[in-house]
């Protein structure tokens, strides 16, 4: 009999969960069994493996073979298991590259000649052998996901190709490629410029006050008036993100099976219209997977004719923008995704889409129902709602503000943010971020600005919700303003976008 074992991990939403891959080695018929509440992909392991080995110029034993995924009642899906799995099964009857792969944790899929391909979820695997320390103290994971690990320092991560040259490596014949280290310069990607859009001067401003601010904006107005332009570039006024907002993005998509490189700057998702619930908050059958609002983790989730999206769908984003998490809840299983994004919303004003009721061929109760799945609740969560016009609009765009002078501003505004929020203990890196307590006790506006707000709330024009939202706003605005505290104008600017401002001029 032999036995040996090394370590993988199994996914919990964008949580990695160690696990120990053993094999064993006995008497018996040949055949390989592989035990611990694995799904199909697990299961078909078993021939893809042996074929591998074989292909590899390795040998096989011809024995029954027993192998062991622990915890055991923890679920275990995905084709990572493969190269952990040979390589204990092939270590079982090597005493040195058992010791070697003892304190490893090794990820991959491999293909039938033996190579090892990229996989998804490797980023928290990586977070998870950190957080184990001196027990884990080399990571092999596939060449192709060698992006994923640049972000993260203080382990020996190991880039394999091929099974053999692991195999190599384990019995201290040969040596696998490392990781290398991200610079920390990040340069902006090519994107849309504003200086692209041609007039629209008040829903440019509100679409910076938005980004200083990391405010929900809805958009309404008729068809070329510009709305998906601005979203669509809105990234390209935003900073870079910071190494742990980084991290926390690329683990979210490396779980979805979607990194090429490092999540550096803010993501931009936009589904469909058509979205599925599933499809846009995460879900799905057997092992669930993060959605739109969760991709969109430390950036923009756009939704265009959202008018479109039934009001079951929409009314889900509810939790996400209150508590910045979506919790996926199976009759034994609850799995979390994160999902702090910045919500933009698109629509047009009617069905037809006529700017002016005058001109509009919708019957009245068309015209009036047309938004009506966007539901109080969800309008609420919302801090800024704008109407476009035609009016504002200009024949060519020369001569516009390029995104690189508004993100100038918008910079200087989130500094001004964190720096006043630093001095209060609070960990927020924009104004949408601190909690409305905090901010009545310890930030409101001036006393003439509170009496403003107070007066709206006393009339019912705004909630207690809409309370903390104006104060925010205001906060922004101020911060663009270069103030020091909000006064009655910054609150009754903010208390107009919140209201629907027309801002065609």
């Amino acid at each position: 009999m032999a036995l040996a074992s090394t370590l993988t991990t199994a996914l919990d939403g964008v949580t990695a969960r160690p696990v120990t891959v053993e094999a064993n080695i006995g008497p018996g018929l040949p055949g390989m069994y592989v035990v611990g509440l694995g799904d199909a992909a697990v299961r078909e392991s078993r021939d893809r493996i042996r074929t591998a080995v074989a292909n590899s110029t390795l040998e096989w034993p011809k024995t029954k073979i027993v192998v062991s995924l622990s915890p055991a009642d923890l679920p275990k899906a995905g084709s990572h298991f493969d190269l952990p799995i040979a390589l204990s099964v092939l270590a079982a009857r090597d005493p040195f590259a058992a010791r070697r792969l003892a304190d490893a944790l090794v990820l991959g899929e491999l293909g039938l000649d033996g190579s090892v391909r990229p996989v998804s979820g490797v980023l928290p695997a990586l977070l998870a052998a950190r957080d184990r320390g001196n027990a884990v103290r080399t990571v092999v994971i596939p060449a192709g996901n060698a992006a994923e690990a640049a972000l993260l320092a203080g382990h020996d991560v190991l880039l394999a190709q091929s099974l053999a040259e692991v195999w190599c490596w384990a019995v201290g014949e040969g040596e696998l490629p490392r990781a290398g280290r991200s610079g920390t310069a990040a340069q902006r990607p090519p994107a849309a410029d504003f200086a692209d859009i041609a007039g629209q001067p008040g829903a440019r401003r509100a679409a910076e006050i938005a980004a200083a601010g990391g405010h929900h904006l809805l958009m309404i107005g008729p068809p070329g008036s510009g709305k998906s332009m601005i979203a669509e570039r809105l990234p390209s006024i935003l900073p870079p993100l910071t190494q742990t907002q980084s991290i926390e993005a690329t683990a979210v998509h490396s779980v979805a099976g979607m990194v090429d490189a490092a999540v550096r700057h803010a993501p931009f998702v936009a589904p469909h219209h058509s979205v599925t619930r599933a499809a846009l908050l995460g879900g799905g059958a057997g092992h669930p997977r993060p959605g739109a609002v969760s991709l969109a983790h430390h950036g923009i989730l756009f939704l265009d004719e959202a008018s479109e999206i039934p009001a079951r769908v929409l009314d889900g984003l509810r939790t996400p923008l209150e508590h910045g998490r979506v919790r996926i809840i199976r009759a034994r299983r609850e799995v979390t995704f994160p999902a702090r994004f910045q919500l933009i919303l698109a629509a047009n004003p009617c069905l037809c889409g006529a700017e002016k009721p005058t001109s509009c061929t919708c019957t009245s109760a068309q015209r009036a129902g047309y938004l009506a799945n966007l539901s109080g609740p969800l309008r609420d969560r919302l801090d800024m709602t704008v109407h476009l016009g035609l009016a504002g609009a200009v024949v060519n765009a020369e001569g516009e503000e390029p995104s690189a002078t508004i993100a100038a501003r918008v910079g200087a505004a989130r500094e001004r943010a964190q720096h006043r929020w630093g001095r209060h203990h609070l960990r927020a890196l924009v104004n949408g971020d601190v909690a409305g307590a905090h901010l009545r006790r310890h930030a409101p506006a001036d006393e003439a600005g509170m009496a403003l707000i107070s007066a709206y709330l006393a009339d019912g024009a705004i909630s207690q919700r809409g309370v903390d939202k104006t104060l925010r706003l205001a906060w922004t605005i101020c911060d663009l303003d270069a103030a020091g505290r909000p006064d009655i104008d910054h609150v009754a600017r903010a208390l107009e976008l919140r209201a629907g401002a027309e801002v065609t001029a």
